[in-house]
Order: C-alpha cells, then sequence, then structure tokens
C-alpha cells in the first residue's frame, strides 16, 4: 500500500505535529505514513492497529521506545538495504545523507530517495537522516516552514537531539 491515504488506515493516532495513519493487511502492518496536516483519530480497527497505536503513543510519551511490531517492507531491495540501516541510527543521533551514502557505497540521492518512499515512519526512523550540519543546525532541507521539515524537527527535539 504506497499510497496510503486516510481513508484507508485501520487507524490513526492524532499528534501535536499531525496524525500518524496505520494500515494492516494479512496480519502485518504495511504501512505507517505521518499526515502533517491532518489532525483526526481514527480507532483501530483490528488488534494489530490497536497493538500499533498503543506502541505509537508509547514513542511519544518516551522517544526511547521502540516500534516492535509485525510489518511488511515493500520496495525496491536498495530502499530495503537503507531502511535496515536507518533503523539502526539510535535514537537522538542523526546521520547525514552523505554519511550513509558513504557507507552504503550509495548516492545521497538513493538514501534521499529511499527516505522519502519510506512506507513505515517512526518504524523505520527516516527523520533521523539529515542534510549536511552548520553552525545552525541542518541546512538543505527545503522550506523550513514546510509540514515535513516542521515534523521532522519535533520528532528529532522529542528524541532529545536539538539544534536550530
Amino acid at each position: 500500500m504506497s499510497a496510503l491515504i486516510p481513508d484507508r488506515c485501520s487507524a490513526i493516532v492524532r499528534t501535536s505535529f499531525g496524525s500518524v495513519g496505520i494500515a494492516v493487511e494479512h496480519e502485518t502492518i504495511t504501512a505507517i505514513r505521518i499526515f502533517p496536516d491532518l489532525f483526526v483519530e481514527k480507532k483501530a480497527t483490528d488488534a494489530l492497529s490497536a497493538e500499533a497505536v498503543r506502541q505509537i503513543r508509547g514513542y511519544l510519551d518516551h522517544p526511547g521506545a521502540c516500534l516492535d511490531l509485525p510489518v511488511t517492507m515493500p520496495g525496491r531491495e536498495i530502499h530495503r538495504r537503507v531502511w535496515r540501516e536507518l533503523m539502526s541510527i539510535p535514537c537522538g543521533e542523526i546521520r547525514t545523507y552523505g554519511e550513509l551514502g558513504n557507507l552504503l557505497h550509495l548516492s545521497p540521492g538513493v538514501i534521499c530517495r529511499a527516505c522519502e518512499e519510506n512506507p513505515l515512519s517512526l518504524y523505520i526512523p527516516s527523520h533521523r537522516v539529515i542534510a549536511i550540519t552548520g553552525p545552525r543546525g541542518p541546512v538543505g532541507e527545503g522550506d523550513p516552514s514546510s509540514a515535513r521539515l516542521r515534523m521532522k524537527r519535533w520528532l528529532l527535539k522529542h528524541e532529545g537531539f536539538l539544534y536550530g
């Protein structure tokens, strides 16, 4: 389910930075998507969605909490390779697109595309990957007033990585 829309969510959790939609198919989580401008809640339609909601709320209360859910990682193998590396970035730490590119012998553009196509936000912490870091924090992330960047900054601050 690559293009998750609110109507197709098995549950939606309201947060201070938007809403988190969860999709379940065949007893596995197929998508966790952040909707930065949507502030609605939808009650879980099944037990796995309810568990995902519980764990996401736990993470939002305690940033060190890990999501431990059965997930399906769709997509190209090169993106799954990047996503597995993202999952090894500890809470409260960041990496740049360039650092990950060097580590995985991939271009920063491939890393950026994998982050953009991440189907499992929060579970795969693509918010922990930033552009180059300057004296005031990450630069090159696009429009600083964008909902996506506001959400990313909120998550990083929540996890203890404070900047700009």
